[in-house]
Parts: structure tokens; C-alpha cells; sequence
């Protein structure tokens, strides 16, 4: 990301303040972790080796900055509060996942525009996933703007948005194998797809329930079954 302007906005979505560690995944060569660095602890991630030796040699490790090089999706991440990230546009769908089930106080996020649309989406939409329910019912989100390809050096072929997400909940792992077996079949009712639940869920149809329904569902089963 080469927009001054819009990397200056970015840490001010974050309302970063002290004591704040934040998460940088795809660092890159150090544009948004340089200005990051300026106001808080940071721990950047790059898998690029040679993107991570050039982001070396800009910002040197340090009591204030650590530079991890690896998959984000594997390795261990430091202790963090907030995450702000140009996340690489391959594995948001993942990244997502891994950053709602491990926890978050607030997330700024520059992805794919189509991405942050799901993210958005509500029952009855297109765009409306698996994804809509897992971010809607564990996050507050926010639809800040629409970045332009001319933002980034080199330009993409895709459009871009920056989202804001506050948690609102932290949801174990199986809350995802959940969501997805109700979207495997979204469009049948709930008494078709779960065998123990509690039967005022019975005709529910997946694809119009909304996030709230879900999360409420899936509670609802782990109180059932405990009985």
C-alpha cells in the first residue's frame, strides 16, 4: 500500500492508545508497520522472504517491533489486542477464522471489496455465507470505504475495502464446523440437518436465518445437550 493518506487513516480506524500490542499480518515491505511502530508495539508477519529481509533492514527488530517471517496461518502469534492489516486476499476467509476463534478487541482490515461484502451480507442476499454469520454474530462491523487499485504498488486486478471489526464475542472452535454443516444445507429445514436440538428450532431454514438466530441456536444445543 502506497496511499499516504490511507495508511494514515488506517491507524486512525484502529483509535490505537497505550497499551495497545497490535497484529500485522502481510507486512510487506513496511509501509503500514513503520507508521504502526510509531505509536504502538507491533508484531509483523510476512511470508515473503524477501519482502521480510527488506522490512529487516527498514524497521529493525526491537523491544517495540517484532518481525516474524512465516505463514501466517501456522505460526504462533505474540500476544496482541488489536489487529490492523492489509490481509493477503488468498487466505482471508482463513485468516478470518483463525483471528475470530483465537480473539480480538478491535480488527482494521484492508480486503478484497467483494470479501468485505460477504462479510456484510444479510439473509435473502447473494453474497450471504457461511462467513456473514460467523463475522455478523461474533463482531460488530463497521464498512469504512472502498480503496481504488491506484492505492497499491503494484495495482491489483480487484477492488478493495477496509472493514472494522469490533468482538463481541469469542466463540469456541466448533462454532465454525457448526455454520458450515447448517450452509452444506442451507436450504433445508433445521430438523433435517441436526438430530438433538431443541424443537422450537425445528423449522428454521439456514439460508434465512440471521446471525443472531445462529449463535443463538448453537448455544441453545450445548445448554440442550448438557441436560
Amino acid at each position: 500500500m502506497v496511499d499516504e493518506g490511507l495508511l494514515d487513516d488506517i491507524v486512525a480506524w484502529a483509535l490505537l492508545g497505550e497499551g495497545n500490542s497490535v497484529l500485522e499480518v502481510g507486512a510487506g515491505s513496511g509501509n503500514l508497520t513503520e507508521k504502526l511502530a510509531r505509536k504502538v508495539r507491533v508484531a509483523a508477519i510476512e511470508k515473503d522472504r524477501d519482502l521480510y529481509e527488506t522490512l529487516k533492514r527498514r524497521i529493525p527488530p526491537s523491544g517495540k517491533v517484532t518481525l516474524i517471517q512465516g505463514d501466517a496461518l501456522r505460526v504462533d502469534y505474540p500476544p496482541y489486542n488489536k489487529i490492523v492489516s492489509n490481509i493477503p486476499y488468498s487466505i482471508s476467509r482463513e485468516l478470518l477464522q483463525r483471528f475470530i476463534v483465537e480473539g480480538f478487541e478491535l480488527a482494521v482490515l484492508v480486503v478484497q471489496k467483494e470479501f468485505a461484502h460477504k462479510l456484510i451480507a444479510k439473509p435473502g442476499q447473494d453474497q450471504y455465507r457461511m462467513l456473514s454469520v460467523l463475522a455478523q454474530s461474533t463482531c460488530d462491523i463497521e464498512y469504512l470505504r472502498d480503496i481504488p487499485p491506484q492505492s497499491f504498488n503494484p495495482k491489483p486486478t480487484v477492488s478493495s475495502a477496509a472493514i472494522r471489526l469490533k468482538q463481541t464475542w469469542k466463540p469456541p472452535k466448533e462454532y465454525i464446523t457448526f455454520l458450515n454443516r447448517l450452509f452444506s444445507r442451507k436450504n433445508k429445514k433445521i430438523r433435517n440437518i441436526l438430530e438433538d436440538f431443541p424443537k422450537e428450532y425445528t423449522d428454521l431454514i439456514p439460508c434465512d436465518m440471521n446471525p443472531t438466530e445462529f449463535r443463538n441456536l448453537y448455544q441453545a444445543i450445548n445448554t440442550y445437550l448438557q441436560r
